[in-house]
C-alpha cells in the first residue's frame, strides 16, 4: 500500500527544491557543473528568452547573482502589490509600523538570505583551497571569525547585520574580559571576511563591512625592550643547556621561528653556501616574500656552527608558531638578570640592529639582514652580491 502520507513530503521537498533552484539549470550549455540563468522577461518587458552561463559551480553564488538582478525584475508586479498592501495596514493600524516595516525590510533584502553559520563553512573551504596561507594562520582567522559568529548567531543573514549588531559583539568580547589587541584583532578578521562574502557575490549589501567600522578599545603596545649591551653575555647564557639559539639571535637579528627552520630544515628553510659565503637560507614559502633571504654567518657565530649544536636547535624547534618549552623557560630566565625585566627572545633582533645601526651600517642594509617589513619592500632589492657587506655588517655586533 502507498504511504500518501510520503507522497504528500516528497512532493513538498519536490516544490521546495525547485522554488530554490527557480530560473537556475545546471548543466546548460554542456558543462555539468556549471549553473546557467533561464527565463523569459515578462511580456511588459518585450518577452524575451534570456539564457546566460553564471560560469560558477556555486548554488549560493548563482542565486545570489539570481536573486540581485533578475528577481527585482520579475517580481516587480508582486512586489508593489506587496508595498501597497504594506501601506494600506500601516494605515488601518493608525501608524503602528514596526512589524509592516520589518517585512519591507524582508522584501527589499531577499538577496541577503546565506546564513552566518553556512557562509564560515565555505570560507573555512575557501582558505584550505585557495588562501595560499599557512595552517596557522588559516586557523586563526577561521577561529576568530567562529568567535565573532558565536556571538550573532549561526543563523543571522550575513547581509542583515547592522551597527547595533557590531556594537553588541564589542560588548561581549569586553565582557568576557578579552584584551584590546584580541578585540580589535576579531574586528579585522570579521571585516575581512564580510568582504570576501561580497567579492564572492555571496552578499550584495554594501554597507555591512561599514558597519563593523566602530570604535575599539584602543591598543597599547610597548615598543619590544632591547638586551642591554653590557648584559648580552648573560642574557646569551641564562639558560645553560639552551644556549646556542640565543647566540644565532644575537649575532643574526633573526626571528625564533626563522632559526629553528632553517636548523630543522622546515618548508625549504635550512643552512647552505650561497655565492661561497655559509647563510641561513629562510625561503619564500616559509616566510611570504618574494623571494629567498640569506643571513650570512659572521665570524663570531662560524666557530659554534657545528653538527651537534644546530641539532640542539632542531630539536627544540616548534615550528607550528608557538613557544617551544626551551622559549618559554628563556623567557622566564632572562628577565630575573638585573636591568632585563622586559626583555624576551625577540629582544635579540632589537640588539643585533641596533648595535648595526650604531657601527654606521646603512639603515636599508639593516633591513635586508633582519627582514623587518617595508612598505616599498625595498629591502627586497638586494641582491646574492650584496651577502659580503652584509656579514661585514654582522661582524660589527658586538
Amino acid at each position: 500500500m502507498t504511504d500518501t502520507n510520503l507522497i504528500h513530503k516528497d512532493s513538498e521537498t519536490l516544490k521546495s527544491k525547485k522554488s530554490k533552484e527557480k530560473y537556475l539549470v545546471k548543466g546548460y550549455f554542456g558543462d555539468p557543473d556549471t549553473w546557467c540563468l533561464v527565463f523569459r522577461v515578462p511580456q511588459r518587458f518585450g518577452g524575451k528568452l534570456i539564457r546566460q552561463s553564471l560560469y560558477t559551480d556555486d548554488i549560493e553564488v548563482a542565486r545570489s547573482i539570481r536573486d540581485k538582478f533578475i528577481i527585482p525584475i520579475l517580481t516587480e508586479s508582486s512586489a508593489i502589490a506587496a508595498l501597497e498592501g504594506i501601506g494600506k495596514s500601516i494605515i488601518q493600524s493608525q501608524g503602528a509600523a514596526l512589524e509592516h516595516l520589518s517585512q519591507l525590510k524582508n522584501i527589499i533584502m531577499a538577496s541577503e538570505g546565506l546564513k552566518l553559520g553556512d557562509a564560515h563553512q565555505k570560507y573555512i573551504r575557501w582558505m584550505k583551497k585557495n588562501s595560499g596561507f599557512r595552517d596557522g594562520t588559516i586557523k586563526k582567522y577561521t577561529d576568530d571569525v567562529a568567535a565573532a559568529i558565536e556571538v550573532l548567531g549561526k543563523d543571522r543573514c550575513a547581509g542583515m547585520l547592522s551597527k547595533e549588531d557590531a556594537v553588541r559583539l564589542r560588548e561581549k568580547l569586553k565582557s568576557a574580559e578579552k584584551s584590546a589587541t584580541t578585540i580589535n584583532n576579531v574586528f579585522s578578521t570579521f571585516r575581512g571576511f564580510l568582504r570576501w562574502l561580497k567579492k564572492e557575490g555571496l552578499m550584495a549589501s554594501p554597507y555591512v563591512v561599514d558597519n563593523f567600522l566602530i570604535d575599539l578599545p584602543p591598543v597599547r603596545k610597548e615598543n619590544t625592550a632591547i638586551v642591554p649591551p653590557s648584559k648580552a653575555d648573560d642574557c646569551m647564557n641564562c639558560v645553560k643547556e639552551w644556549t646556542m639559539t640565543p647566540r644565532i639571535g644575537r649575532y643574526t637579528g633573526m626571528r625564533i621561528g626563522e632559526i629553528m627552520a632553517c636548523c630543522s630544515n622546515y618548508k625549504g628553510c635550512k643552512i647552505v653556501k650561497h655565492e661561497g659565503i655559509l647563510c641561513f637560507q629562510v625561503s619564500k614559502e616559509f616566510s611570504k616574500t618574494h623571494e629567498d633571504r640569506y643571513i650570512p654567518v659572521c665570524e663570531k657565530l662560524m666557530p659554534f656552527m657545528t653538527k651537534a649544536n644546530i641539532k640542539e636547535v632542531a630539536e627544540s624547534a616548534r615550528n607550528d608558531r608557538t613557544e617551544s618549552p626551551a622559549q618559554k623557560k628563556y623567557n622566564r630566565n632572562v628577565k630575573k638578570i638585573e636591568s632585563c625585566e622586559k626583555v624576551s627572545f625577540h629582544s635579540w633582533r632589537v640588539y643585533a640592529n641596533t648595535m648595526m645601526m650604531e657601527a654606521g651600517v646603512d639603515e636599508l642594509l639593516c633591513k635586508r639582514i633582519v627582514g623587518h617589513s617595508d612598505p616599498s619592500n625595498v629591502h627586497y632589492g638586494y641582491t646574492a652580491g650584496r651577502l659580503e657587506a652584509m656579514k661585514a655588517a654582522l661582524d660589527k655586533i658586538p
